[in-house]
């Protein structure tokens, strides 16, 4: 009898272990592939969601798809290299003109108003802001949903090699 029970028993083990290391490595396939990313921000950037599932293997820049990007130049507001959420809205070979209404245009379609953040966040007139430029290669114009946004009418372009992936808006 105990014999019996000791084969059973290891054989429960075997069936354990292996469902274990089946979780682990299903785990390490889904987190390799994909992250969740929170927006804690009081004034979120994009308003619709503050949950987001990223997509580290989808880096393919699309039009009007959302990004998390690694940022570089936005001191004194957020350190270098803080991961962002934006939607792509310009691409290589785009004219973006920020208008003296401060309304922006991509490719003479307008896309969004607003340089809200200029004196109160960076001290600067509005007016370093405006202008037109047409966006070179390796070149990518990022905007937030809102007003408030902290984006490329601030801090200008993201290089390719700074996408991190594709985000899906969850919650």
């Amino acid at each position: 009898m105990k014999r019996v029970f000791y084969k059973y028993y290891t054989h429960k083990n075997v069936i354990m272990l292996m469902m274990g290391i089946s979780i682990i490595t299903l785990f390490n396939i889904a987190t390799s592939r994909y992250r969740i990313a929170i927006d804690f921000e009081s004034i979120r950037c994009i308003q619709e969601y503050s949950i987001y599932l990223v997509d580290k293997h989808d880096k393919e820049p699309k039009r009007n798809h959302l990004y998390m990007f690694n940022s570089k130049n936005l001191l004194p507001i957020y350190p270098k290299n803080t991961k962002m959420l934006k939607y792509l809205r310009g691409m290589p070979g785009d004219t973006v003109t920020i208008d003296h209404n401060d309304n922006i245009y991509i490719e003479n379609q307008y896309i969004a108003t607003g340089l809200s953040l200029a004196k109160s966040k960076l001290g600067q007139s509005k007016n370093t802001f405006r202008g037109t430029t047409v966006l070179q290669e390796n070149q990518y114009w990022f905007l937030g949903t809102s007003s408030h946004s902290f984006d490329s009418r601030y801090w200008g372009t993201v290089k390719q090699s700074d996408i991190l992936g594709r985000a899906y808006g969850l919650l």
